[in-house]
């Protein structure tokens, strides 16, 4: 089970624009590409952040990588 709950991400989601519904795919990449050093924008970048994804200096905390873990890992069993 995800450390982030659907009710979390409809919350943090609020307000926004992103094109599409599936946020917790987009939370998802978006976590992966601070994990390698990629940069991404300011509302999605202040969602993870208030989410308690990544840290200060933009690098995933210990919740964000057990997050893309478990993305990963359904993602294995899943199929994609």
């Amino acid at each position: 089970m995800s450390n982030i709950s659907d009710a979390q991400i409809v919350t943090a989601f609020t307000h926004t624009n992103f094109g599409h519904a599936n946020h917790r795919r987009l939370l998802e990449q978006s976590v992966l590409k601070t994990l390698v050093g990629y940069h991404c924008g300011h509302t999605i970048t202040t969602i993870m952040a208030d989410l308690g994804l990544i840290g200060k200096t933009g690098k995933p905390t210990k919740k964000g990588q057990a997050f893309v873990a478990h993305a990963f890992a359904a993602q294995m069993v899943n199929g994609g």
